[in-house]
């Protein structure tokens, strides 16, 4: 899911997973659809913190696209002009250079290989402590590149001003390793999220080195990913008091050998005092309310689950409507000790993950979901 935009084409890819068929001639309703799962995809991308952007006027939002990669600029947007109010920070780097005067430190290879004949000049190494450092480079690298990927006219003019007010700093060449070579401190800390947006940019970002005029890019999130994320969230911030801890891909070794180890993670995993562990799997699949639809590979996970996390219950969690917990006993159970026959089992989940109007909660997504899973897993 996410969004990709060659010149003035921006395609939008999201996340349907209800059985409601597109009437594509019907405009009206096939327009409501996309604002409804476009809604839905941004939600939970703030949910996750993912994406934020701050509160807007009316006058602003009447002029500004709905688009997914417009947020995001937004939001880098936003968080330089933050910058450069609080004051951009400066930084010592070295600089090589051939002087008129001693000044620094003097590179005696690099001065005889380079003056022999001008001998009035020195090879020197100096410091300098100024703003044109791997940060700024970076920021100013991804303020170039905003204005060819706005959809809306006010963003442009934004990043038009943003431009003219960020300080001219040393080009560079963006690859993915650059940005390991950051690490932020007290000073720098305040950096970390339009660092973070600004390597999306960059890395996503496709120029057209041949004419310059198709330059294209591609924002492309794991909808598997995005689901279970936003679920741990959600039963995070609703966790009641019969749950000690939640964790989210607790890993625990499953098979090694002398140069190599496997290891499990589920998706969530429940500690409760009284009903030990319940671990979840969450699958962003629209299952149609089908048990027969779930994977083969989905439920050997979960029978390897109940034994490695000592798990009492186990359960897959898919998105749809409300359906009560359906419970699915493993077969042969002289695999399990006498004791464990009535507690080893892998339930299913239909939770009610968005309203189909937004006319009363102002959203789509339903935001008593984490309490409605608890409920369905007898913890409230």
């Amino acid at each position: 899911m996410g969004v990709v935009k060659v010149l003035d084409l921006t395609i939008e890819i999201l996340p349907k997973a209800d059985n409601q068929r597109l009437n594509l001639d019907d405009f009206e309703a096939t327009k409501q659809q996309e604002t409804k799962w476009q809604s839905i995809l941004i939600d939970m991308l703030k949910v996750c913190h993912l994406i934020n952007t701050p509160s807007i006027s009316d006058a602003h939002l009447k002029t500004r696209s709905n688009s997914i990669l417009d947020l995001y600029i937004e939001r880098f947007i936003n968080e330089i002009n933050a910058l450069i109010r609080q004051g951009l920070i400066k930084k010592y780097r070295k600089v090589e250079d051939n002087c008129h005067a001693l000044k620094g430190k003097l590179l005696v290879g690099k001065h005889v290989q380079k003056n022999l004949v001008h001998q009035e000049r020195f090879y020197v190494a100096q410091s300098h402590y100024d703003k044109n450092h791997l940060l700024h480079k970076i920021l100013a690298k991804a303020i170039a590149i905003l204005p060819g990927l706005c959809n809306s006219q006010a963003l442009i003019s934004e990043c038009c001003s943003l431009k003219l007010n960020f300080p001219e700093v040393d080009d560079l060449r963006v690859t993915e390793n650059l940005f390991d070579k950051i690490s932020f401190d007290r000073k720098s800390n305040p950096y970390q999220i339009s660092i973070q947006i600004a390597k999306m940019l960059l890395l996503n970002y496709r120029p057209d080195l041949s004419t310059g005029a198709n330059n294209s890019i591609a924002i492309l999130f794991n909808m598997n990913q995005l689901w279970e994320e936003y679920i741990f969230k959600i039963l995070h911030k609703s966790r009641p008091q019969s749950v000690k801890n939640i964790y989210n891909q607790k890993s625990i070794r499953f098979w090694e050998t002398a140069a190599s180890k496997r290891y499990l993670k589920p998706d969530i995993v429940i500690e409760t005092a009284e009903q030990g562990n319940i671990v979840i799997d969450t699958k962003w699949k629209n299952i149609n309310n089908d048990p027969s639809k779930i994977g083969m590979d989905d439920l050997r996970q979960m029978y390897a689950y109940h034994h490695f996390f000592e798990a009492r219950k186990c359960y897959l969690l898919y998105p749809g409507n409300n359906e009560p917990i359906k419970n699915g006993e493993f077969c042969r159970k002289y695999f399990f000790k006498a004791e464990e026959i009535q507690e080893k089992h892998c339930g299913l989940i239909i939770s009610k993950a968005w309203y189909e109007s937004n006319l009363i909660a102002k959203t789509y997504l339903n935001s008593g979901l984490g309490v409605e899973l608890y409920k369905s897993l007898g913890l409230i």
